[in-house]
């Protein structure tokens, strides 16, 4: 299973696909994959871990009771998204972020019409030690991933959403009580693509 030091070697030479500045729409965002390895104490050959939120439930919100990574939209004074992801971090779940280790490619797009024009920036991290989160009112609840769980196929299953009369499915796993699926899962497929790991890749992607 993968173990940080892996991740970050497979991440450090890695080249995003960006947005050029002229096509970004008006909604930008970033989010942040945070990365913890267990140490032997904790867990024997223990997978590294990664943190995902349960965003609260909000009349109005497109991704409303959604998991998530930590972020959001950036705002006029983030100098660059990379701040918005650490900013949004500090806020949501009030954990510092040093240097991210690296940046994925950028997203856009989805076939929920309540969504506007986005474009989002995923940039991925590590702490050192778990650290002590304190979610404030956007955030329902925090968990770590073990990565191994998120590659195992027993995992993995479909999520089904309806949408103006017309259900629909789409890729996602399930962790405890936590379903991940929508623009999160593009993501996690990006980030195991660069890290040299496969995960279900159908269709329809939300």
């Amino acid at each position: 299973m993968p173990r940080l030091d892996d991740i970050r070697t497979r991440l450090v030479d890695y080249r995003p696909t960006t947005a050029p500045d002229e096509d970004r729409p008006d909604f930008e965002a970033a989010v942040a994959l945070v990365l913890y390895q267990p140490d032997a104490s904790e867990a024997e050959g223990a997978s590294a871990e990664l943190l995902f939120i349960e965003r609260a439930q909000r009349e109005g919100d497109p991704w409303s009771g959604h998991m998530a990574f930590p972020g959001g939209r950036r705002e006029q004074a983030d100098v660059d998204l990379q701040q918005t992801a650490a900013r949004e971090t500090l806020e949501e779940v009030g954990l510092a972020l040093r240097e991210p280790i690296a940046s994925l490619d950028h997203f856009s797009g989805s076939r929920n019409v309540r969504v506007p024009p986005l474009l989002v920036a995923p940039y991925v991290y590590e702490v050192h030690e778990r650290p002590v989160l304190e979610a404030n009112h956007e955030v329902n609840s925090t968990v770590w991933v073990p990565l191994r769980w998120i590659l195992a196929s027993e995992s993995w299953t479909a999520y089904e959403v309806e949408r103006d009369d017309a259900r629909m499915e789409f890729p996602a796993f399930r962790y405890d009580r936590y379903t991940v699926w929508g623009l999160t899962y593009r993501i996690l497929r990006n980030f195991f693509a660069v890290v040299g790991r496969e995960i279900p890749s159908p269709d329809d992607e939300g």
